[in-house]
């Protein structure tokens, strides 16, 4: 099942109650980040939002609305292991109860089912952040089976990519409806880029699927040549020793792992360009935001994402996957060429405009109204 999702008007009248879950709100990656904006938003329009965090220390990272109270499961609840978390989520939802149930990532499926079954007038959508082909070093079996029993038994699934969305209608037999709908730009006032340095900005967690052990191998090819330049890698995670161990093994002076920040937007504010090396991505959301700052882009063409965010050669390069010399060549050509700099982030600029965090809201509104009217079985 498919659907066109047009602009909608919020009315007052008709506004429904949301709980968004996900698995941990203090941690600082984009799926924490895109759930925060599109929560906010949809509490500016009206929308009584809470949001339960399955893990956490009981403080988001990213900033929220006041009026959305967040329910913090580990650290709150009474009983322990699994049973302890379903019993405090029934709690919840009793408290609370909302007209959506919306997962943010497809694994949280095996605690919405049984809640579904609980509170059988609840709608369950799955808001699935990662890529349908995503590697995933554990759990890989349990998520094959949740995405079977989303697709049999929610009533909506979210992807982020058109690919995403023809994988699922192609390779699984659907009982609910699927809509793509893109992360949005967290940014509303304009940028105008008057200075930059000398840096090439990369950011993300520090592991296997970000590929910065790839760049590490790119930039080891350029670094000699370039004494002016330098990267800088904004995150953390699992494969930071393991990263600074090649950098060290390679010699490398000025590739440097930054680690986490909260303010994200010096850094784009500063960068010359912005890579994004990743091996898989379910969106790109760092893409998105660089561009806003009039960044051009290289990513490799994984999948998915990267090719329905950049226009190749106008506001960035999609380079073959894991091709360590044309990437690092695509690098030094934007390294040399100002120019080229410049025109192609003001290209950027302007293409990431469809990803207008109000658009994507206007479509989140009109799912939502259209679930509310029953009309899943006429799409």
């Amino acid at each position: 099942m498919d659907i066109v999702l047009e602009k909608s008007v919020c009315n007052k009248a008709e506004t429904f109650r949301l709980v968004f879950f996900i698995g941990n709100l203090s941690h600082a990656g984009g799926t924490e980040r895109v759930l925060t904006v599109i929560a906010n938003g949809l509490s500016d329009r009206g929308y009584p939002v809470s949001i339960i965090s399955l893990w956490g220390d009981g403080k988001p990272f990213f900033s929220l609305n006041k009026k959305i109270p967040v329910y913090w499961v580990k650290k709150n609840r009474c009983g322990k292991g699994i049973p302890g978390n379903l019993c405090y989520l029934i709690q919840t939802l009793k408290l609370d109860s909302p007209d959506f149930l919306i997962d943010v990532d497809i694994i949280l499926g095996c605690y919405s089912f049984l809640l579904k079954c609980r509170f059988p007038n609840l709608h369950w959508i799955s808001w699935e952040h990662f890529s349908y082909y995503h590697h995933f070093q554990k759990n890989r079996v349990l998520r094959k089976i949740m995405r079977r029993m989303t697709g049999r038994y929610a009533d909506w699934l979210i992807v982020l990519t058109e690919e995403d969305k023809n994988c699922y209608q192609k390779n699984l037999s659907l009982h609910c409806g699927i809509s793509r709908i893109y992360n949005p730009v967290p940014y509303e006032s304009a940028f105008s880029k008057k200075k930059e340095f000398s840096v090439i900005l990369a950011a993300g967690r520090l592991t296997e699927s970000k590929g910065f052990d790839l760049l590490i191998r790119s930039w080891k090819l350029l670094e000699k040549s370039y004494p002016m330049w330098q990267i800088l890698v904004v995150g953390e995670g699992e494969n930071e020793r393991k990263l600074k161990k090649i950098i060290q093994k390679e010699k490398l002076k000025r590739f440097r792992l930054a680690g986490i920040t909260d303010n994200i937007e010096n850094y784009y504010e500063k960068a010359a360009f912005f890579v994004l090396p990743s091996r898989s991505e379910g969106f790109g959301m760092v893409l998105i935001e660089a561009m806003h700052y009039a960044l051009p882009v290289i990513s490799y063409n994984c999948k998915t994402g990267p090719k329905e965010i950049i226009a190749h050669g106008r506001s960035g390069f999609l380079i073959e996957p894991e091709n360590i010399k044309a990437f690092a060549d695509k690098m030094a050509l934007l390294m040399k060429n100002r120019t080229l700099r410049r025109e192609m982030g003001e290209n950027a600029k302007k293409s990431v405009e469809k990803f207008n965090k109000e658009k994507i809201l206007d479509e989140w509104e009109a799912l939502l109204k259209l679930i509310m009217a029953g009309e899943k079985e006429n799409v």
